[in-house]
């Protein structure tokens, strides 16, 4: 996967100290480190990088008891208690709906 870089953060002093409003990294067609919009190298475009958001279902969330600090019930992962469509939701283990055990994960993509 090739990298993307995005807009140019270069003071120029002839600008004020200011940026030229290059908004995209294309390299020119003689020296490829170099933009061809702005003329500026490579490193001053900032880098692109894509994430990719899985949701699991991890450990169980929901506080039982609003008294303590960390009242959980200690189940470490959503195990449907049936197939069918309005169990599936509920938690074998514990009980809970499947909205307290979901987590997200981020994952840098390339």
């Amino acid at each position: 996967m090739e990298d993307k870089y995005g807009e140019c953060n270069k003071s120029h002093e002839d600008l004020g100290r200011g940026k030229d409003g290059c908004l995209e990294f294309m390299p020119n067609s003689f020296r490829p480190l170099d933009c061809a919009v702005c003329g500026c190298h490579r490193n001053y475009h900032r880098k692109v990088i894509q994430w990719r958001t899985e949701v699991v279902y991890t450990y169980c969330k929901r506080l039982h008891d609003f008294t303590k600090e960390d009242s959980r019930d200690g189940c470490q992962e959503f195990y449907p208690r049936d197939h069918d469509d309005a169990a599936a939701l509920e938690c074998a283990a514990c009980g809970c709906h499947k909205a307290f055990h979901r987590d997200e994960v981020s994952k840098r993509v390339g």
